[in-house]
């Protein structure tokens, strides 16, 4: 007994002890909710509340602490309330009503010894896992997953000081949907990761007890308590983020700007492209990315991107996995995706991971939703162009689901307001689709298929730009995916995908020169993929891939009796590309990961084919062909292969800041033959062959990464530099349409881009965006052997799509929880054109002389947009949900010129400006859900 209370003695001398060591906190506060309180005493102390959002949402605050122990500040706090709270270590739990009673420790380990039973007395000692102090039945109800204390893994596999890997699934709690990209993590900072496609992440702790939190924007912050034997798994499931009458703060995902291990990494969802004005008042996530840093386009309907300065074919789309060949609607004015199918999408402009190849700029990975399994979700919307659908249906509960999704036009007013345009007095019109059916088949298991399918349809007159009548494009995708997870450190992934891009067109005006002409890529592809955790610090993702492509470079025929027009067809090609690939992404330290993978391509041109012959050192065209070779089928025309190494690195500065950097070297086999400084729908894709060699590229990229106000504004700013090879282009005045020696017209040379980014991003807030600045230079050299085959002297040139400064401001401000107001900025430089600089005659022919290529540039692009979205009621206990969104394009009316040409009338030259929209463009539309 005597001992006992020595003991005792000794504990409360140390408690005093302990006290005059406690930290203080110091802050004024009038009327300020309590969790604005908590939320400062977490942040500056590093102390973490538990308890119930409902105990403490009515209360407030008001008064002054200075230098005032925590316990007092405590005290004061909860003074006349009855929540009753609970110190121990860092951690604070909150109780509603309920006093919590706790011996100190070493009285209670004494104690034990003396009335517990020596199993009980092992668990206690030996394995430190169980609480000591009585939660009053609060952490014995599992429906409390706030407070509820969690038990993972085998007590029997205990081991004291190891580690142990936790593994599960993020989904929506109502729908059952995964959640990509949500951050796991400890609040110490010390251990994170983020949920993969499947909503699945894998996080390595030492075992013992932990505090698990989950972020991702839009959904309430998850916690969870466990203590950690073993391996195991805990499922997490997230709330949305929408309270009625409330103030809704959305939390983003804080950290990933500078825990994010690679550089030049976008990361866009939906969510995001619903308040950013757009043309016409479609949502259009592919269109909110160009303002984002580092991503242009040439101008106003302009297909494809410019990434880093590289050229529109340089960009990887990819769609469930597939490859997506035109991801243009309307003349490039919408992306091929209605985005209320879409889960989100992700850009890759460095730090392309090893398991994605075959473009030298940019990959651009595009989700579809994964549909709910719970109930019937439908929503859509209605604008003066479309009119669009999306179902979401369950197949079997919680196991499989349905996604259904449709868009179609039915308007042409817009062509007839467009002012100055070639386009005016045409029809246009377009159609796509999206299937998707997902099956868990068990928690180990998972199916996912999809398709995609749309149509564009022209109507163009004679002297418009196309110079030809009826034009229409299709494009399909389908996909199926099985995933596999063999144990709680290793999964797999199969994917098989089949991609197809066709176009014909007539031009049927003249009945005597009456003809149609068609262009048809196919694509067949598989990968598998595989994941693999080692240890603690190693997470490795290796695997191969292999792409057949088959290609109709182009046919053309007469359409009707009496035209004259000669058919031609010009012989087929195929090639195999494929690869294999290893990553390690290593954890060296808290503060230092890198990220190093090597990917090894090949590509072969298969016959069966023809190569033309040419005279040796002489320049290659009709006059200089000697003869060709024919090849069988399934022959190796040409192989070419080689290795593509990845290497990223992170260094933590501090818990809100970090340095990165990248090098990525990348083969690309595939080339778009265009006579436009975009893609447009008549592009031809050609393979690499004899003549024309694949291009390839190196880039190194090194950025600074810092967040603000406690994470809500992120900052980063990246340097990045190119060096290119064989870059494609063409000698002047060539035609590559039906053309079968396109090494002929075809030029290839080095090239190199540099540039800088600077981005600015708020997501919390009421008043939230993003500014992104982008400096980017880009110049091609084109040197050859003879006069025909050199371009500006041999000396380098801009490109068609070189703009050296681009801004892009969007903003959005919640006037109210229903009234948004949101304004978007967007300028850049003019983009290099050749002028006429003289006429001179010659015979008595007048002929124009031009300047060099790309010497000069149009004038600057410069344009507003303002939009309003107005919702009737966001409750979650409402069945259904609609807004308004009203937005109007180009507010400003300015003329912003698309391109100049030029024509000789009468001696005299004459410029003319062409513009796509010369005035302000007001649409409504009106969107639900339900």
């Amino acid at each position: 007994m005597r001992k006992i209370i020595v003991l005792s003695l000794l504990a409360l001398s140390l408690n005093g002890f302990a006290q005059q060591n406690e930290p203080t906190f110091s802050g004024s506060y009038e009327n300020a909710s309590l969790e604005k309180v908590i939320l400062d005493i977490e942040a500056r102390l590093a102390y973490t509340f538990f308890y119930k959002n409902d105990w403490i949402d009515s209360l407030q605050f008001t008064g002054t602490f200075s230098q005032t122990p925590v316990e007092d500040v405590l005290s004061r706090l909860f003074e006349n309330t009855s929540v009753r709270y609970y110190l121990q270590d860092r951690k604070i739990y909150l109780t509603n009503g309920i006093t919590i009673i706790s011996t100190p420790e070493i009285v209670s380990s004494v104690l034990t010894q003396a009335n517990k039973r020596k199993e009980e007395t092992e668990i206690e000692e030996g394995k430190e896992l169980l609480f000591t102090k009585e939660f009053k039945g609060e952490t014995q109800n599992s429906k409390d997953l706030e407070n509820f204390v969690f038990e993972v893994g085998s007590r029997a596999q205990f081991k004291a000081g190891s580690n142990s890997t936790l593994v599960g699934y993020i989904k929506e709690s109502i729908t059952g949907e995964p959640i990509e990209g949500a951050l796991v993590y400890t609040p110490d900072g010390n251990k994170g990761t983020t949920s993969g496609r499947d909503g699945f992440y894998s996080l390595t702790i030492t075992n013992g007890k932990h505090e698990i939190q989950v972020q991702f924007t839009g959904m309430k912050r998850a916690r969870r308590n466990l203590i950690l034997f073993s391996d195991g798994q805990l499922d997490i499931g997230m709330d949305v983020d929408v309270i009625a009458l409330n103030e809704v703060i959305v939390e983003a995902n804080r950290g990933a700007n500078i825990e994010r291990l690679t550089t030049g990494v976008e990361r866009l969802n939906v969510e995001q492209s619903k308040t950013v004005p757009v043309v016409l008042g479609e949502k259009d996530i592919l269109k909110v990315a160009t303002t984002f840093a580092g991503i242009q386009t040439v101008g106003e309907g302009a297909a494809g991107f410019n990434v880093r300065g590289g050229k529109s074919d340089q960009n990887l789309f990819l769609f469930e996995g597939a490859t997506v060949y035109n991801a243009s609607h309307f003349m490039g004015f919408f992306s091929v995706f209605n985005s209320d199918a879409l889960e989100g999408m992700d850009i890759f402009k460095s730090g392309i991971p090893a398991n994605r190849g075959g473009r030298l700029s940019s990959v651009f990975e595009i989700t579809a939703k994964t549909a709910n399994k719970e109930k019937v979700v439908v929503e859509g919307g209605i604008s003066p162009i479309t009119s669009r659908v999306t179902a979401e249906i369950p197949i079997l509960e919680g196991k499989s689901s349905l996604l259904a999704s449709g868009r179609v036009t039915y308007s042409d007013w817009i062509l007839q307001s467009i002012a100055h345009s070639d386009f005016k007095g045409n029809k246009v019109s377009f159609s796509d689709f999206i299937v998707k059916y997902d099956h868990e088949v068990d928690q180990d298991n998972k199916l996912s298929l999809s398709a995609y399918l749309s149509k564009d349809d022209f109507r163009l007159s004679s002297d418009t730009l196309f110079s030809f009548s009826d034009f229409s494009y299709i494009n399909e995708m389908a996909t199926a995916k099985w995933l596999h997870r063999f144990n709680e450190t290793m999964d797999a992934s199969l994917i098989a995908t089949y991609s197809k891009y066709t176009y014909d067109f007539e031009a049927t005006q003249l009945v005597k020169n009456a003809f149609a002409q068609d262009f048809g890529i196919k694509e067949y592809g598989a990968r598998l993929d595989m994941n693999k955790d080692i240890q603690v610090a190693h997470q490795f993702n290796f695997g191969l891939e292999a792409k057949r492509y088959d290609i109709n470079p182009g046919s053309k025929s007469p359409v009707g009796a009496e035209s004259i027009v000669a058919p031609i067809a010009l012989s087929p090609e195929q090639g195999i590309e494929g690869g294999v690939y290893f990553s390690d992404k290593h954890e060296v330290s808290e503060k230092l990961s890198f990220n190093y993978g090597l990917r090894y391509s090949f590509f072969t041109y298969l016959g069966p084919g023809v190569t033309s012959l040419y005279l040796e050192n002489a320049p290659k065209n009709a006059d200089t062909k000697t003869g060709e070779t024919l090849h069988e089928k399934g022959e190796f025309i040409k192989t070419y292969h080689g290795p593509e190494l990845r290497l990223a690195g992170r260094y933590m500065l501090g818990e809100s800041r970090s340095v990165k950097v990248s090098y990525d070297k990348s083969r690309q086999y595939l080339h778009a033959l265009s006579n436009s400084s975009s893609l447009s729908p008549t592009d031809i894709w050609r393979l690499s062959n004899s003549y024309i060699k694949p291009q390839t590229g190196d880039q190194i990229s090194v950025g600074y990464y810092e967040d603000f106000m406690d994470g809500e504004l992120e900052t980063s700013l990246e340097l990045y530099g190119k060096k290119l090879d064989n870059l494609l282009d063409f000698k002047t005045g060539a035609d590559f349409l039906l053309n079968d020696r396109i090494e002929s017209i075809a030029l290839q040379g080095p090239g190199k881009s540099y540039g800088l980014e600077l981005s600015l991003k708020k997501t919390t807030g009421r008043l939230n965006g993003w500014f992104n600045y982008s400096y980017a230079r880009t110049f091609i050299k084109l040197s050859g052997d003879f006069d025909e085959e050199t371009v500006n002297k041999g000396a380098y040139f801009p490109t068609n799509y070189d703009k050296p400064h681009t801004i892009n401001l969007v903003s959005n401000y919640e006037v109210t929880s229903r009234f948004t107001v949101s304004y978007n900025l967007a300028y850049s430089t003019g983009r290099p054109i050749t002028f006429p600089t003289g006429l001179y005659k010659l015979n008595g022919v007048e002929i124009l002389n031009y300047s060099n290529r790309n010497e000069f540039r149009i004038p600057d692009y410069f344009r507003m947009d303002l939009g309003f979205t107005l919702k009737w009621g966001h409750r979650i206990t409402k069945g259904a949900h609609s807004f308004w969104s009203v937005s109007i394009y180009n507010l400003v009316g300015r003329k912003n010129p698309f391109s100049l040409y030029f024509d000789l009338e009468d001696g005299v030259v004459k410029g003319y400006k062409l513009s796509v929209f010369g005035s302000p463009i007001p649409t409504i539309s009106y969107n639900f859900k339900f």
